[in-house]
């Protein structure tokens, strides 16, 4: 009973995605001087090309149009978003690289391997084939730290690799990679740090306009010879200074902004019988076998029936159950027979890629791209409760009615919602009692639950009466806070007594009942309560009990939620929300 889930609504929207969660790297530190005689004894003879200067927004469109990178959602108006002011993640970096130096058909029918313990199955020959070039480094732990922010001394290794230029030749080395990226025009930014998926989307467009090593070609027109792109695109996306002639030949040349669904979780419906819903074959302590079916049932808004949709650089996407993610990264998948699907982990060959393909309709086909080709996930001549399998043929029956959950605004943005059916505050922050140094409110909702205000993981779990049995969750995605930024959210609850079942990596889907009033720790009465922090989990620089928000600026407030005591604070609405 106190685990049970409830799901608040659904409503189709389309924007934004997930990001992957932080890891630490080992940093370098190079003197100025050392940079400096390096520039003096560089053999980098390349620059950019002079004449055209684009936004990032710009700049990642016709890369976008180029295959070169993916988007990562569609905002309301039906443009690619791309997330540019994101951090770059390493993987993310890698895929963009391979894709750089036209080599991802080669990299798909290759065998490059690698020996790194973290790296998604997916990703394995863009990381090998980065690692034949002599492009990573080696760690005892056997770790490349794939959802890292990316810096800008590596991407530059990668840039300047994709002009001709080799570390083992004595060129370049990762040390000095930024500062000689800086020097050749192509780094956008002069220090060494992190860089944001703009700031790698200019550094590309910027490498491929740059001459290539001892010669006065530039990188695209490589790639144009290779058959990477076309010799026309090559010269209205990248060479050329009008903008408008390049905006015509985009529009000539058949360019759309498709639409995109980003990383959430969605019901997915039959489009032929809306109260059909894919849907796990099993709960309770079956749910995460390995090979258990996937099926269709009717709409009950069980967590079985939720999916989480996450896009990989390849444009393809990754298909988890919600009740399972959490524990063992189960995704859809098939078995030997290649035609039954089940859920498999994530990381098993069993495991498939899809294709979704939207239409006017409103409806999407969903292909999985096997060994034997692209099939189709098919609700042909099936009943409910029978098992979904994959059609080699395109039907009317293999169309499906893809739904986000949660509560969002109308820009498709996930809202923090106040976790409890009912309002009942006893304390607020810096309050008299035992609040005096705490930014955190006490609540005991009338059903002694709180339930999750975003789709969220469980970051940190903290047992013991000092520390209040306190969990630590965070949005998987960001979310609107109430006072309008838009921004990942932390939360601490604590003083919950049994929480045996709240391990790390466990995942929430928005309005999950999970948490309980107690009286854990020091507490003159069962309650929960609540601290809420912008951004990330960060054990280091999270004060324990106080938050760095205030609940108001953080939460909408359900508009059938009962309000019993308000504590005297003016609360947003979900109605209000814009």
């Amino acid at each position: 009973m106190k685990r049970s889930a409830m799901l608040l609504s659904a409503v189709l929207a389309c924007l934004m995605l997930v990001q992957p969660a932080q890891a630490v790297v080992p940093t370098r530190v190079v003197s100025a001087s050392a940079l400096r005689n390096t520039l003096a004894k560089s053999t980098i003879s390349s620059h950019v090309q002079t004449g055209l200067t684009l936004t990032a927004e710009e700049a990642a469109m016709r890369l976008y149009y180029l295959h070169l990178i993916t988007g990562t959602g569609t905002a309301v108006n039906g443009c690619i978003s791309f997330d540019l002011d994101r951090d770059l993640t390493r993987l993310e970096g890698a895929v963009m690289a391979v894709r750089l130096m036209g080599m991802e058909q080669d990299v798909a029918s290759g065998s490059y391997t690698h020996p790194y313990n973290d790296v998604p199955e997916w990703a394995g020959a863009y990381v090998g084939y980065l690692h034949s070039c002599g492009l990573t480094e080696i760690n005892p732990e056997l770790l490349f730290y794939p959802d890292a922010p990316m810096s800008q001394e590596v991407f530059m290794s990668y840039m300047l690799y994709a002009l001709g230029y080799r570390i083992a030749e004595g060129d370049y080395s990762i040390l000095n990679a930024s500062a000689l990226g800086e020097y050749a025009g192509i780094a956008v930014k002069s220090e060494d740090e992190p860089l944001t998926r703009g700031d790698a989307v200019m550094a590309m467009y910027n490498t491929l306009r740059t001459t290539m090593k001892d010669s006065a070609h530039m990188l695209s027109e490589k790639l144009a010879e290779k058959g990477v792109m076309s010799h026309s695109d090559a010269v209205f996306l990248l060479w050329s200074m009008d903008a408008a002639e390049t905006q015509a030949y985009m529009e000539a040349v058949g360019y759309t902004a498709e639409w995109i669904i980003p990383d959430g979780y969605y019901t997915i419906r039959s489009a032929e019988s809306a109260d059909n819903v894919l849907n796990v074959l099993s709960d309770g302590p079956n749910k995460d076998y390995e090979g258990i079916g996937v099926t269709l049932w009717h709409g009950t808004g069980d967590i079985t029936q939720s999916f989480r949709l996450e896009r990989t650089e390849r444009g393809t996407y990754l298909i988890y159950a919600a009740c399972s993610k959490g524990g063992f990264n189960r995704v859809l998948g098939t078995g030997r027979d290649g035609k039954n699907v089940g859920l498999y982990r994530a990381v098993s060959s069993n495991a498939l890629e899809f294709s979704i393909q939207g239409s006017v309709d409103g409806t999407w086909t969903i292909q999985a791209l096997t060994k034997n080709g692209d099939k189709y996930l098919s609700t042909a001549a099936l009943s409910r409760g029978a098992g979904i399998q994959l059609s080699e043929e395109k039907t009317a029956a293999n169309t499906w009615v893809i739904e986000k959950q949660g509560i969002i605004n109308s820009a498709g943005q996930d809202l923090a919602l106040f976790p409890a059916q009912t309002m009942q505050i006893t304390q607020g922050a810096y309050d008299t009692y035992s609040h005096m140094n705490q930014n955190a409110l006490d609540m005991q909702p009338t059903n002694s639950m709180a339930f999750a205000p975003f789709n969220a993981k469980v970051v940190a779990v903290n047992p013991g009466s000092v520390t209040c049995n306190g969990v630590w969750i965070e949005s998987i995605d960001k979310v609107r806070y109430a006072d309008g930024s838009y921004d990942y959210m932390t939360i601490l609850f604590m003083h919950d007594n049994d929480i045996s079942d709240l391990t790390v990596g466990r995942v929430l889907t928005q309005g999950e009942y999970f948490y309980q009033n107690g009286t854990a720790g020091i507490s003159s009465g069962a309650h929960i309560h609540v601290a809420v922090y912008r951004g990330r989990y960060d054990a280091d620089n999270m004060k324990y009990g106080s938050g760095d928000v205030d609940a108001e600026d953080a939460f909408f407030v359900l508009d059938d939620t009962i309000i019993r005591n308000d504590y005297g604070i003016d609360w947003k609405t979900v109605s209000e929300a814009d």
